[in-house]
């Protein structure tokens, strides 16, 4: 997730675990460790486009780091920490717990993590929570600023409370993404269609309205769903994106297009834009410049221009996005309006 959510867990997470030997400053060591997995990113100035889009969320992200991690930094403050009183066991507990939930919440959104790298590159991924929700990280920074605030006693409750009712958020998250799940693949099969494999997720900032997209032979189809506008038995209308393989035939076994493959887990489309072939990931949502506009004027949160060097990834977005237009949609779907109002771009037989 963003950084300000990761700095918020990992303080959180400190204060619960050495609040009595740190005190506040438990706050700031939290802050620190929670954005360390994410700093895998000061290598990009030495890493092509390809190797970046594998490296981030990769070996920083695993079980491995969050065990070497742990152990290397315990050993290497083991000092400090004793001035505190901080047991060797305790501080290597604060440190499994600060990396494996920052871990663990970014295994929640639909951008993953490589949990057994560099062995398997694999994405582990549910997509219960966007990247960005502040409903979740809002109750994380009450804790520590009520913490702040308050006295020893008080505060601690605070930030426990705020741990728990950010957890709460994620539980009834997976829960409302298991229901919107089942309700879209239930209409799939009542429309006879033959889905290879499919994916639900959130949308930003909210766990309320739900995206859902199926791969089929011919292409993708992304259909929404809201669990307070909508009923289960309302038909939810997918439009149908193409890949349009073609454009990719003569350049297909090069490392950028396979890059964008396994990151994409074969969620993506191919287009010419104003000369240039890009690829797009379908898993983050795409903006729409209205409601019936068609997916040919549709961008997409991760869109690469290819290049002419095989590891050329350039990110690429228009500069002329409507983005009140975009939200207008997505509020649009969340309220539930009927579907059957807007332009639908149907699978093709």
């Amino acid at each position: 997730m963003d950084s300000i959510t990761q700095a918020a867990l990992g303080a959180s997470v400190a204060h619960l675990c050495w609040h009595k030997n740190l005190g506040r400053k438990a706050f700031v060591s939290g802050a620190v460790l929670g954005t360390l997995p994410d700093l895998d990113i000061i290598a990009y100035p030495f890493l092509n486009g390809v190797q970046r889009l594998y490296w981030h969320r990769g070996e920083s992200h695993s079980i491995f780091f969050i065990l070497l991690a742990s152990f290397f930094i315990c050993r290497f403050f083991r000092k400090k920490a004793e001035q505190y009183n901080l047991s060797s066991t305790r501080f290597f507990t604060g440190l499994l717990l600060i990396f494996s939930t920052h871990i663990a919440i970014d295994f929640f959104t639909v951008y993953g993590t490589q949990i057994l790298s560099p062995v398997n590159r694999y994405g582990f991924a549910l997509g219960n929570i966007y990247i960005i929700d502040p409903i979740y990280t809002i109750p994380l920074l009450g804790g520590i600023f009520g913490a702040l605030k308050f006295n020893e006693k008080t505060g601690f409750k605070t930030n426990c409370a705020g741990i728990l009712i950010s957890s709460i958020y994620i539980v009834f998250s997976i829960a409302s993404h298991s229901y919107a799940d089942q309700i879209f693949k239930k209409q799939l099969r009542a429309q006879n269609i033959k889905v290879v494999k499919s994916l639900t997720s959130a949308t930003p900032m909210n766990t309320v309205l739900w995206r859902h997209i199926a791969q089929t032979d011919k292409g993708t189809l992304i259909g929404y769903f809201s669990i307070l506008g909508n009923r289960a038995e309302d038909k939810i209308i997918f439009d149908f994106v193409p890949r349009n393989e073609k454009l990719i035939k003569s350049v297909e076994n090069q490392p950028n297009v396979k890059a964008v493959k396994w990151f994409s887990k074969g969620f993506w489309t191919a287009e010419i834009k104003n000369g240039v072939l890009t690829l797009s990931d379908l898993r983050f949502g795409e903006l729409r410049p209205g409601e019936k506009a068609p997916y040919t004027q549709w961008e997409y949160i991760f869109t690469w221009e290819l290049g002419n060097e095989p590891n050329s990834l350039k990110n690429s977005r228009s500069k002329t996005i409507n983005y009140k237009k975009a939200l207008t949609f997505l509020w649009t779907r969340l309220k539930g309006n009927e579907q059957k109002k807007t332009m639908s771009f149907k699978h093709p037989d």
